[in-house]
């Protein structure tokens, strides 16, 4: 690999408030170029070309010459150990973003509080399910460990943390993976930084396993449904949950579909919607009953449902189970399973199931095929006890 990357330092032609000329340092590479601001801001007729630095004309020559110094050694030291210890050369992007963060004694800078700083200062580029996932997530890191350094980021602190989750937290192995999925993305963001300078993920692979999916049967689905019709509710918040978690039941669609669905999402008889979670755009058209679900005074202007908090909708959720006695822990995603699974075993294509949930690839809801297959073996094997 070879140094790509040149620059120098320029004075720029635009003045300041002030009637001063700011020194930038502008890198190259490929025709393209980047700039980086330095503190030194002087006179037009103060900056010599030629030597690259403020002339001794200047009665601040000698501090702002250091400055520069120092930003040209930074910007060596930079390039050079791009060179010698990692496999890409860097872009002009990551040579600016890595220059401004040298300033940094890294080693003994908290990994976590840096993560938690860069999610406020982007909070806008999340969304704002991930951004709080995202805080959730240093927080759970924090119980493993309450003070991490980046010097503490290495393989052995991904292992012990995986096993911290398995087997002290007793998560299972997909919410251990995704815990690592996150950790590995606050890990890359420090490394574009260069505050983490080689990827302790480098020889560490996540798993991902078929997980368990709850749904309902085709005679549990018409047990809630009737349920519902019967109307005979003991809080008017238990109707309301319901009401949307069988709306999903019928369409597959997602609890964070549901908190943005309104009555400009139906057209012709079919939602059209935008799923927020992937962006891909949905025709569904609505079966009878799913429109039975539909409240007949939609909860506001904007919003069909009234959606309660994932945490008040499941307890609701699952006191209405027990009510029924239904062997399933039901939640919001239940719904979106039972979608999939009862399309697929009423015979409708699954390529069609596909498009309906929105899935970008088939392989996702062959996963849902799979469980069918295997509900039916399950099923047949009650021929051998008769």
């Amino acid at each position: 690999m070879s140094i790509q990357i040149s620059y120098r330092f320029v004075q720029k032609r635009e003045k300041n408030k002030q009637g001063l000329y700011p020194i930038y340092l502008r890198a190259f590479l490929k025709g393209k170029k980047i700039e980086t601001a330095t503190p030194v801001t002087i006179p037009l007729r103060d900056w010599s070309l030629r030597n690259q630095r403020v002339k001794t004309q200047n009665k601040n020559h000698e501090r702002y010459n250091m400055i520069l110094e120092a930003i040209d050694k930074k910007s060596i030291k930079l390039l050079v150990n791009n060179f010698i210890n990692e496999e890409f050369p860097l872009t002009l992007t990551q040579f600016k973003e890595r220059l401004l963060s040298l300033n940094h004694n890294s080693d003994e800078k908290s990994f976590t509080d840096y993560i938690l700083g860069y999610l406020e200062e982007n909070k806008a580029k999340f969304k704002s399910e991930t951004w709080f996932g995202y805080k959730s997530q240093i927080t759970k890191i924090l119980k493993f460990k309450s003070e991490i350094y980046f010097s503490d980021i290495n393989e052995k602190f991904i292992n012990d943390y995986k096993q911290y989750m398995l087997y002290t937290l007793g998560n299972n192995e997909n919410t251990a993976s995704k815990s690592l999925r996150v950790l590995r993305t606050f890990i890359n963001i420090s490394i574009r930084f260069g505050y983490i300078k080689t990827n302790p993920f480098q020889y560490t692979s996540i798993k991902k396993v078929d997980g368990k999916r709850d749904f309902l049967s085709i005679e549990e689905l018409n047990k809630l449904t009737e349920y519902y019709l019967k109307d005979d509710f003991s809080e008017p918040i238990q109707k309301e949950i319901l009401s949307y978690f069988l709306f999903a039941c019928y369409t597959g669609l997602r609890y964070s579909d549901l908190k943005s669905f309104s009555e400009d999402s139906i057209i012709n008889d079919s939602i059209h919607l935008r799923m927020h979670k992937t962006g891909y755009l949905v025709n569904i058209p609505l079966s009878k009953k799913a429109k039975s679900f539909i409240p007949e005074k939609p909860f506001s202007e904007n919003y069909i449902f009234k959606v309660y908090c994932n945490k008040v909708t499941n307890r609701v959720l699952k006191k209405i189970g027990t009510t029924l006695e239904l062997n399933k822990k039901l939640t919001c995603h239940v719904a979106r399973h039972t979608f999939a699974t009862v399309s697929i075993s009423l015979g409708i294509p699954i390529e069609v199931v596909s498009k309906l949930l929105g899935h970008t690839n088939i392989r996702t809801t062959q996963v849902y095929a799979k469980i069918v297959d295997n509900v039916k073996i399950k099923e047949m094997g009650k021929w051998d006890k008769i």
